[in-house]
């Protein structure tokens, strides 16, 4: 127990420090006087119009895709809880490690049934998002080839190539030779007892609980996922307008989806300092100074910190709610 503690602390010490350093590295590219300059000058009606946006987007098209996914996970969990653990856990994503975020999501899932299912929603659904930002980054990056800069021309194959891995791994989802053929390969590093081992075999038992999806559920997810995906893009592409940031919208969308594919490498806290540093690199190629890059930043990791602002109210009505109802139980218990 005190070793996993140790790690954890070491870890966490590690991801913060690496935060810090990106983040002073960008700092020292910046204009600060042209940075509060850009920030001042947001025209509020675009920020408000770019966060519902965002919500429809990220909160409830998102909650929209998990409720479809409950039949086939086996979860009892409603429309409205589900939009409820997405802002809760925006709130946990702002002020703790990735990994640390998603183990509060699997734990309201589970609530609706067991951790098991709540662990294959959770692997399904960031499978399904992880896929479609490759797909919609591999895709305009064709048409922004020659605009983007180097930074486009480098990634262009990678994003190909990660669209074609994501694909791989989500084809036992939906299909069932896939899943057998995958369990088949799968069992030589099942019986390997290191952390490798544990990974497969939650991919195996996620797996084994979509197999119940029929062609016309799994149709709509994707189509739901790319939906929320368009309501993300334009948030992101109003917020650059209105804080008068010269870019057009298919390079905002290939630009934010690399960016939060790599703000997903577990080794910064909540992405920030990788978040920073992507969109002041590849918004260079398209002539924007380092400083409205930097402030365009922050202003979406605004947004990020309303909506977790309004999920830690949520959660924390939640524990007082809950709170209240034990304190009417062990009085009731003690009048008896």
């Amino acid at each position: 127990m005190i070793n996993e503690q140790t790690s954890w602390y070491r870890h966490t010490g590690f991801r913060v420090t690496a935060s810090l350093v990106l983040l002073l590295i960008c700092f020292s590219l910046v204009d600060f006087s042209e940075l509060l300059d850009v920030l001042v000058n947001i025209d509020p009606w675009y920020f408000l119009l770019a966060l519902a946006l965002n919500a429809v987007g990220t909160v409830f098209i998102k909650a929209w895709i998990a409720h479809i996914s409950t039949r086939a996970s086996g979860l009892a969990l409603g429309f409205g809880n589900l939009v409820r653990i997405n802002l809760v856990a925006r709130f946990y994503t702002i002020v703790l490690p990735r990994g640390a975020s998603a183990a509060v999501r699997w734990h309201y899932y589970k609530k609706g049934g067991s951790g098991h299912a709540a662990a294959a929603l959770l692997v399904f659904e960031n499978l399904v998002s992880i896929w479609t930002l490759f797909l919609s980054s591999a895709v305009l990056l064709m048409f922004e080839y020659n605009q983007g800069g180097i930074g486009a021309e480098i990634l262009l194959p990678i994003s190909w190539f990660g669209l074609v891995v994501i694909t791989v791994i989500l084809l036992p989802f939906l299909h069932k030779k896939s899943a057998s053929l995958f369990q088949s390969l799968a069992q030589p590093f099942v019986k390997d007892h290191g952390w490798m081992s544990g990974v497969i075999s939650k991919l195996i038992d996620a797996i084994a609980s979509y197999q119940a999806l029929s062609k016309t559920r799994v149709s709509v997810i994707f189509f739901a996922s790319l939906l929320g995906y368009v309501f993300f893009v334009l948030s992101a592409w109003i917020l650059a307008n209105g804080m008068e940031i010269g870019i057009g919208l298919a390079a905002i969308a290939w630009v934010r989806s690399i960016t939060l594919i790599v703000a997903l490498v577990p080794i910064t806290i909540a992405g920030i300092g990788l978040r920073e540093s992507m969109l002041i690199t590849l918004l260079s190629g398209y002539g924007i100074s380092a400083s409205a890059a930097f402030a365009y930043a922050i202003a979406s990791f605004a947004m990020q910190v309303v909506l977790g602002i309004v999920g830690g109210l949520l959660a924390a009505w939640g524990m007082l709610k809950k709170n209240n109802e034990q304190s009417v139980t062990g009085s009731d218990g003690s009048s008896t």
